[in-house]
């Protein structure tokens, strides 16, 4: 059986209240062929869709037969074909998520109602599985068995989650959400000073890259909806209430960053890989696949190892103070042929861990949840002001090297 060890890293400066992390361990990804896949070589359906690793790993991965198809060995230039089932046995590295408590705000016999940390996906998804809220709350820190998830959102979101307890109040709860009659309301602070008068945003959103889950306002998107309030503003970002009349993925984030006033600290739509203007007003549709391909490190920016496999002689680079205090330490011995375990890679920020965007309340035919709201929301809150040095200044991307300067009065 396997076993795995659980372990929290606690940090004693900003404010980090740790890192829930697992231990690598063999897993067997299983799944039928899709449409897409079937029209060019297994190598290029890895080398394109499934970014996080290199293209020689998955090469050598189809040689040794840790990607099979239908069992059974294949070579590179293997065009997939419908109904085949394709598995790869890799060593799973789940990246570390904040150790910040799942809260329950109401548990009962038919749901739990849940305030999210950011960083932490729902279910099971990509490189993530122990570390989700639902596997945590079937876990003995919970031990709460049959958990089926009601609402949906993205990892770096935080906020109120429902899951329900049993199949019939899943299927009751599914319909109210169909039926469009549940009112949700969410909090997010936003880059520079947004207008005063309520604003609805209608654009029609696409997405661009299935991969990296990146959408953006398209002709040729789906029809979406959201209400936007000002709340508050400070002059360099403002608090904002949203409310989606429909459920696109990332619709909050994408109708911000097409009004000009993106999330303040989005890796994925505050960035000038959008352009000048961070993809103000839409971009050109010509202009997609580049913005694409520059956004995979800002996708997975805990992908950037500190070292690899070097030769003796060579000079270790020195690292910025704050990234040298975060640096992986590994204490679990490699696996055969898992180019991962060669790797040493850095610790996440607090600040990769999270967006300034979070669920906050949900109403529909008299029913009302509502979590505490977020710290970043709160009047008297300062911490936008290290946006300019160490966010924005590098074009989307959180930068240790600024932190100093910060923190000795000279940003």
């Amino acid at each position: 059986m396997l076993s795995l060890l659980w372990h929290i890293t606690h940090y004693p400066t900003f404010g980090v209240v740790g890192l829930r992390k697992v231990e690598p361990y063999p897993f067997v990804y299983e799944t039928f062929v899709k449409g897409r896949w079937q029209k060019r070589p297994l190598i290029e359906t890895f080398a394109i869709e499934f970014q996080d690793k290199p293209r020689e790993y998955y090469a050598e991965a189809i040689k040794r037969g840790d990607i099979l198809i239908n069992n059974q060995p294949v070579t590179t230039d293997y065009i997939p074909r419908n109904n085949d089932i394709l598995t790869h046995a890799i060593h799973r590295h789940e990246p570390p998520v904040t150790a910040q408590k799942v809260e329950l705000l109401r548990v009962d016999e038919d749901l739990l109602v849940v305030n999210k940390p950011s960083s932490l996906p729902i279910h099971p998804t990509g490189r993530y599985h122990h570390n989700t809220v639902l596997h945590i709350l079937r876990s003995p820190e919970f031990g709460l068995e049959e958990l089926y998830p009601v609402n949906r959102l993205d990892r770096l979101t935080s906020g109120l989650c429902l899951i329900a307890r049993t199949k019939t109040a899943a299927q009751n709860l599914m319909a109210v959400f169909q039926d469009r009659t549940v009112e949700k309301t969410y909090l997010c602070r936003v880059r520079g000073v947004f207008p005063e008068e309520e604003i609805t945003c209608s654009e029609p959103i696409l997405t661009i890259s299935p991969k990296l889950g990146i959408n953006a306002v398209s002709p040729d998107g789906k029809e979406c909806t959201t209400v936007f309030k000002r709340l508050s503003t400070n002059g360099l970002t403002s608090v904002v209430e949203c409310k989606p009349l429909t459920g696109r993925t990332h619709q909050i984030r994408v109708h911000l960053q097409f009004l000009g006033h993106p999330i303040a600290n989005d890796p994925l739509y505050c960035c000038d890989v959008w352009g000048k203007e961070m993809g103000k007003g839409g971009v050109a549709a010509g202009d997609i696949d580049s913005i694409v391909r520059q956004l995979g490190p800002h996708a997975f920016p805990d992908l950037a190892p500190v070292s690899a496999s070097e030769p003796e002689d060579t000079a270790p680079q020195p690292q910025p103070p704050q990234q040298q205090e975060q640096q992986v330490t590994r204490t679990f011995p490699p696996a055969p042929g898992c180019t991962e375990c060669l790797l040493t890679r850095r610790d996440p920020t607090p600040e990769q861990l999270s967006i300034w965007l979070h669920s906050w309340r949900y109403e529909w035919d008299g029913n009302m949840y509502e979590t505490p709201i977020p710290e970043w929301a709160q009047e008297g809150f300062s911490g936008d002001k290290v946006l300019e040095v160490r966010f924005w200044k590098w074009g989307g991307k959180w930068d240790g090297r600024a932190a100093g300067a910060v923190e000795e009065g000279e940003g």
